[in-house]
């Protein structure tokens, strides 16, 4: 019994019969309360480390959030929950109480990450003299004496330590080793190694394998043996794989020296008759990348319009075990980062309602190709993440301190950390009461604006006793840096730089325009990189020129299988959506970025679309065409101005600021997709 714990683990008798799944064929079986082997399609959510506020190494989750998580995961009808590395003892101690206390456990499935630093140091699974072997080796060996309760780990920063006493075993049905491995790492490996095709250990095998394989059989017969000779328990186990490593050929996909370059063929390694518990595969699967599950035309015919289902029955099809899509999801953020030509899902831009719809669109998906299991991705949304074509514009080490609704990676969660006290949001829902006199701003042609702020987004409320929302069109320009912006536009002038305009003209044509000068899409796609050939407004300052605000999605894709070459594809982010953004409403509309009252309107700007990469400190992108760089400035805050359209006036443009912060202040809010979810679950027999 190690110090500080109040029991010894419990330590099964055998093999098996001391654990609680196995692998049969292709079935993934768990024991029940009565001792019988079941199967069910097991649908769980992955759970990532970090709450808003926090990096995921800063472990911030408390005990009381895990039992309050546990309770709602399990109230939506699944019952497993996935996680990639060792938690704080907190999070074990949580799933002990609340499975000690509930007549349906949840189940766990427990991941064991790689050292990154290490896979980007060497870019070879043997290199420094085995030293990224030995350390992963480690880690799966402390993750083993986790789930039993039976180790103290120093604690080291940004990893999680302290006294691990409870014994969780009975509920851990599997686990995942590894990580998306990285093309190079892999490509590296097996050329640093090519006489290794073979591994023969006590419970994992492999022949006619790559180096890279050989690597992953050693691992397993480490989490096997190791648990056997300590415990006398075994349970199945999975070699992390994604889309890009997958085993299959992919003749239509555009990037074929990333994404289909080298792969990992988990069907190399097999168990031998003393690995009884077995091996089953797991990928993470989504949608709408790689380009190949839009373009290969295998996935694609008269019959059907589904590639996702077509390649997930190609991929299960593939394997002897059973398959669990151990990720698939869908964000709802405001941003987009990608989506499939033939089914529309995409990486963002999805209403708390589509996310649920897309989800279970993808769930059957999962149960008609033969797979096993389905693991959502995520339980919360996780304000650390970065997304490819947003991560420039952003500082990386302030990411947790606001949310970028315009980054997808930010927004899988089924449960939102929504910026604010509960009762203190704006609610851009046409109910100004939560607007006060000392929130006026700036007052032009019979226009008052009216600012608030949260760690998402700038409020503005436009208020008029004569405005017509249908019928005028306001403009508000907004400055954020000095000595930059447009003075004037259309023959109105400002009395300071405009960074941004928003013009607000009915429900359809609402936008923000950014200066020509300041249009960070033109500067990264058009001019520093070709692959978008469309001419800018103006290269130069105070040119009166304003551009739509875009994200770029892809680059022009060349097809090899078919010779066909795609358009360079992007989405107008700046383009402003209509809708009710109050949860509690019944036509509630996340998307929602302004919503009209009476002879008003409430809007929400997210801080990156207007120039922000840190709103907590107030860092802006900095003038790029002097630094040759996108790097952040410190500003005072942001300028605002209103006019009517035609205004002959200077339009006074006044300061709006606000003390820098360091924690946001949030509160939870299980989204709409929640909700449809549970039901859909629950009605899965």
């Amino acid at each position: 019994m190690m110090a500080g714990c109040a029991s010894t683990p419990n330590i099964g008798n055998s093999k098996v019969a001391g654990s609680v799944a196995k692998v049969d064929g292709k079935k993934f079986l768990i024991r029940d309360s009565n001792g019988d082997w079941t199967e069910s399609f097991l649908n769980g959510v992955d759970l990532g480390a970090a709450k808003a506020g926090y990096f995921p190494g800063e472990f911030g989750i408390k005990k009381d959030d895990y039992l309050r998580w546990f309770q709602e995961i399990s109230d939506m009808n699944v019952q497993v929950i996935r996680v990639y590395v060792t938690q704080m003892p907190t999070f074990y101690e949580a799933l002990l109480e609340f499975n000690k206390k509930t007549q349906q456990p949840l189940y766990l499935m427990e991941g064991v990450y790689v050292n990154e630093a290490l896979v980007s140091q060497y870019n070879d699974a043997y290199g420094g003299d085995g030293a990224l072997k030995e350390s992963f080796q480690a880690d799966i060996q402390n993750a083993v004496d986790v789930i039993h309760g039976n180790i103290q780990i120093e604690k080291v920063a940004g990893n999680a330590g302290g006294n691990y006493c409870a014994d969780v075993s009975q509920w851990v049905i599997g686990w995942i080793l590894g990580i998306e491995w990285p093309t190079e790492f892999v490509i590296g490996t097996n050329e640093s190694h090519p006489e290794m095709t073979s591994f023969q250990g006590t419970y994992a095998q492999a022949e006619n394998a790559s180096p890279f394989e050989v690597f992953l059989a050693e691992t397993a017969e480490t989490a096997v043996s190791y648990e056997m000779k300590k415990y006398a328990q075994q349970r199945p186990v999975a070699l992390s794989n994604w889309a890009t490593t997958d085993p299959l050929e992919h003749p239509n996909e555009p990037n074929p020296d990333m994404e289909d370059a080298v792969s990992i063929d988990t069907e190399h390694i097999t168990a031998t008759n003393a690995f009884e518990a077995g091996f089953f595969a797991s990928y993470h699967i989504y949608p709408y990348y790689p380009d190949f599950l839009s373009y290969d035309t295998k996935y694609l015919s008269n019959e059907n319009q589904n590639p996702y289902l077509a390649y997930l029955t190609e991929l299960n099809a593939h394997h002897a075990v059973p398959v669990i899509i151990s990720e698939y999801g869908i964000p709802t953020s405001r941003g987009i980062a990608h989506k499939n030509a033939v089914t529309h899902m995409s990486q963002g831009y999805a209403t708390e309602e589509q996310q649920a719809q897309w989800i279970i669109s993808m769930n059957k998906d999962l149960q008609a190709s033969g797979c096993a299991g389905g693991f959502i991705f995520s339980w919360q949304d996780e304000w650390f993440k970065r997304t490819w074509n947003t991560a420039d514009y952003e500082n990386p080490e302030r990411r947790p301190y606001w949310m970028n609704v315009e980054s997808p990676e930010e927004c899988f969660g089924l449960l939102a950390f929504e910026p604010g006290k509960k009762d203190a949001l704006v609610k851009v829902d046409g109910d100004d009461s939560e607007w006060r006199k000392k929130d006026l701003i700036t007052e032009n042609d019979g226009i008052r604006v009216y600012a608030k702020l949260d760690s998402a987004y700038l409020y503005l409320l436009v208020k008029g006793d004569t405005f017509d929302f249908e019928k005028d069109t306001l403009y508000l320009p907004l400055g954020i840096l000095s000595g930059q912006g447009n003075t004037q536009y259309n023959g109105t002038t400002f009395d300071d730089g405009a960074d941004f305009l928003l013009r607000l003209h009915g429900k359809k044509d609402s936008a923000v325009l950014v200066d020509a000068y300041y249009d960070l899409f033109q500067y990264s796609y058009s001019v520093q990189n070709h692959f978008y050939d469309e001419v800018p407004g103006q290269k130069m300052k105070n040119s009166g020129f304003f551009d739509k605000i875009y994200l770029a999605m892809n680059r022009p894709l060349k097809l090899p299988e078919t010779g066909k070459t795609t358009e360079f594809q992007r989405f107008d982010t700046g383009a402003l959506h209509y809708g009710n953004g109050n949860p509690k409403s019944e036509n509630f509309d996340s998307q929602s970025d302004f919503y009209a009252g009476n002879h008003f309107v409430e809007i929400r700007l997210p801080w990156m679309l207007i120039g922000f990469m840190d709103p907590s400190t107030k860092e802006v992108v900095g003038d790029f065409y002097s630094s040759n760089t996108i790097a952040p400035v410190v500003t005072d805050g942001v300028k605002i101005g209103v006019c009517r359209s035609g205004s002959e006036k200077n339009v006074p443009m006044k300061l709006y600021t606000w003390d820098d912060w360091d924690i946001p202040e949030t509160h939870e809010r299980l989204k709409q997709s929640y909700y449809i979810l549970k039901d859909y679950f629950g009605g899965i027999k």
